[in-house]
Parts: structure tokens; sequence; C-alpha cells
């Protein structure tokens, strides 16, 4: 025969008013500890087709959205884009008086990596019509393009939009944009001597490097390739222009 030991639950005696004040106290725990998820919702549609491989492209698309109050208020929009130039979405981040709106450069971010975005482009509109960039606007792009890039997300451009046009920061090669130090005297020196140069290549001479410069990517490319030559190899740019239209050739 085996022992059998009865086995008892425990028995517990609670105080009414003391059991009252353990849960108020819990609860109050519970209400400082409790960490709750942040989520990034898509809501609404806009249909839009095709990619964003302008700054026209992108006016329009934010000219759009923005439209009704775009000569009343201030605003500030992103547009967050793939790696294949598609719109994930976009975020109507704020909307301010007649001459200025706030920024939050940590939630433009956030919103950035919570939509996997590969690149972001930022416009606000001047409801005056004036194009021209303030300095608040260089230094918020600046800003926003230094948060961005520790993300590895490219900022791509700066819109400044009225109704009737835009200002690109990109098309218009702002240095809070592309990075760019303050220019010195010889580098404006050299660079207007290549531009004399590029200025005498003809379609006979040149027929690959003239074809290049068609186009504002174009040429900064051909300058770009000219610079590096005469930095590298101390040659004068008018000598480095039939090198380059050999390697272009070799393309």
């Amino acid at each position: 025969m085996t022992y059998k030991i009865p086995q008892y639950q425990p028995q517990f005696v609670y105080d009414k008013d003391s059991y009252d004040d353990l849960e108020k106290q819990l609860d109050e725990l519970n209400a400082e500890l409790n960490v709750r998820e942040i989520e990034v919702t898509f809501t609404g549609e806009r249909l839009f087709f095709g990619n964003v491989t302008s700054s026209h492209d992108a006016y329009q698309f934010i000219r759009d959205t923005i439209l009704k109050g775009i000569e009343v208020q201030e605003h500030f929009v992103a547009l967050y884009l793939s790696q294949a130039n598609k719109i994930i979405g976009y975020y109507h981040h704020s909307t301010g008086t007649i001459n200025s709106t706030t920024v939050d450069i940590e939630i433009v971010a956030a919103v950035a990596l919570k939509t996997l975005a590969k690149a972001v482009i930022i416009s606000h509109n001047h409801p005056s019509g004036n194009l021209k960039p303030s300095e608040a606007d260089r230094v918020i792009t600046k800003r926003i393009k230094e948060a961005l890039a520790l993300f590895d997300i490219k900022l791509l451009d700066h819109i400044i939009t009225t109704r009737e046009g835009y200002y690109s920061f990109t098309d218009e090669n702002e240095r809070s944009l592309s990075g760019m130090e303050k220019t010195s005297p010889l580098e404006t020196k050299l660079r207007e001597e290549i531009l004399k140069q590029l200025k005498r290549v003809t379609e006979a001479n040149a027929p690959n490097l003239y074809e290049l410069l068609h186009s504002r990517e174009g040429y900064a490319k051909a300058e770009e390739m000219v610079i590096r030559k005469v930095l590298h190899d101390q040659m004068i740019p008018a000598a480095v222009i039939p090198l380059i239209e050999q390697e272009l050739e070799m393309i």
C-alpha cells in the first residue's frame, strides 16, 4: 500500500480595502510601463501613372495634392519613393500660416524608415507666388538630407511650389542639396575655362561629347571628366577635350 497525502490548495485571505488599493497600484504601474506600438497607416488613395523621374513629375503630383490651399497657407509635403522611382506614398506633414509652416525632421525620417523608402522628395509652397528659396529653406533641406543619409536614404529634391510654377533645388544645383562647398576663385576660373572649351565642341569635331552636352546631367558628367583629367594629369582643358571624346567612343 502506498501513502496518499491529501493535496490542499493554499488559502488566501485578503482585506477588502487593501486588495482594492493593490489593484489600483497595479493599474497605475501598468499605465506607466506599457509601451504602445507606433504605426504608419496608409489612408486614402490618389491616382498617379508612371514613375517620378524629374522635378516636373514631382511638381505635378504635389501641386494636385495641396491645390486647394496652395495660395492661402504654407504646406509641407514629403513623397516617399521606391528603388524604381515609384511613389510608395505621400505624407502631408504640416499646414501652417501664410508665410511659414513647421517641419519635424525626426518624423519625416521616421516615415521614410517605416515605409522602407529608398528616396524622398520634400516640398512646400509659397502662397505669395515667390519662387526664390529663403535661407531657412536651405537650412532645413541640408538637415533633412543629412538625417536621411544616416540610413542610406537619398533626398532627391526640395521643390518650392506655386500655382504657376516651381523651383527645384536639384535643377538649380542648390548647395544645400548637392553638398558642394563654397566655390573658390581658382575653381570658378577653372569652370569658366572648361565652359569656354566645351562651347567650342561641335557635332563635327566631337560627336559623342556634343550629344552628351545636350542635357544638364550630361554637361555635369562632361565637366567632371575634364576636371578629373586636369587635376590628375595636369593638362589644360583644351588638351583634355579630344581625350574625353576618345573615351566616349569606347563606351
